[in-house]
């Protein structure tokens, strides 16, 4: 094969493997890495808080972490043993969730309630 023939041959191959590579790479890249989703609490005053999101789907053994930073006392609250503190600012609440199934939450403070479903 004349040195021509091979550099263009060599290169289609370097430029083809790097290009399955691109290809392959976030999606490798995004199961190698731990999933953690993020909710936070909105809203300025009784009638306006909540969850945000209000309904999160994720898959089995992802995290979620609760943080927020409010004008009043808040938590999380999934049953008398699985809560949160109650502070104006949380940033430090985080749960895996290992097993399938929709779990409900509120802020037992405000009664404002959200739903993580786990699939």
């Amino acid at each position: 094969m004349p040195a021509h023939t091979r550099a263009i041959f060599v290169g289609a191959a370097v430029a083809a493997v790097a290009a399955g590579s691109a290809a392959l790479g976030p999606d490798v890249a995004g199961a190698a890495k731990k999933h953690t989703h993020h909710v936070t609490i909105k809203g300025t005053d009784f009638a306006s808080y909540r969850f945000a999101p209000k309904k999160l789907t994720i898959k089995k053994g992802q995290t979620v972490h609760w943080s927020w930073n409010s004008n009043a006392s808040h938590n999380v609250t999934f049953s008398a043993t699985k809560h949160s503190a109650t502070a104006s600012q949380v940033t430090d609440f985080k749960l895996k969730f290992k097993k399938k199934g929709t779990f409900a939450y509120s802020c037992t403070v405000h009664g404002f309630t959200g739903k993580i479903v786990v699939d």
